[in-house]
């Protein structure tokens, strides 16, 4: 079954939501208020206030997906954009593999979801 652009940029959108989700629950999913202690002031605030960006970019990136779908597959800049995204997927993917337990039950579940981020915004790439 092939999957037609519009679909993966649409799915790339939902799954850009769906990160940004994941990213405003780490300080409860990770524990933060008892795990980060042991950082200095400085360090926990760098570590705050970057998530909390990188949630604010995968809203605008699912926003954006969503809304200008036929924008990012039919221009140039929505296709540079889309291989930037591929990107940029495929690089956490490789850093996921080289910083945490590849083999690792949730590390896997990441991967998949990563590579299929990285997969929807590269599909346009080539249909």
């Amino acid at each position: 079954m092939m999957i037609d652009s519009r679909t993966a940029l649409l799915a790339g959108g939902a799954l850009h939501l769906l990160w940004a989700a994941f990213h405003l629950a780490f300080p409860r999913l990770f524990r933060w208020n008892t795990a980060l202690v042991s950082l200095d002031r400085v360090n926990q605030g760098i570590l705050r206030v970057l998530n909390l960006c990188l949630a604010f970019q995968f809203l605008v990136l699912g926003w954006l997906s969503l809304a200008f779908t036929d924008e990012l597959f039919a221009t140039p800049l929505g296709r540079a954009l889309c291989a930037g995204l591929a990107g940029f997927w495929l690089l956490r993917l490789g850093l996921q593999c080289s910083h945490f337990r590849a083999l690792d039950p949730r590390s896997l579940v990441l991967s998949a979801f990563f590579a299929a981020t990285c997969a929807a915004y590269a599909a346009p790439l080539f249909l």
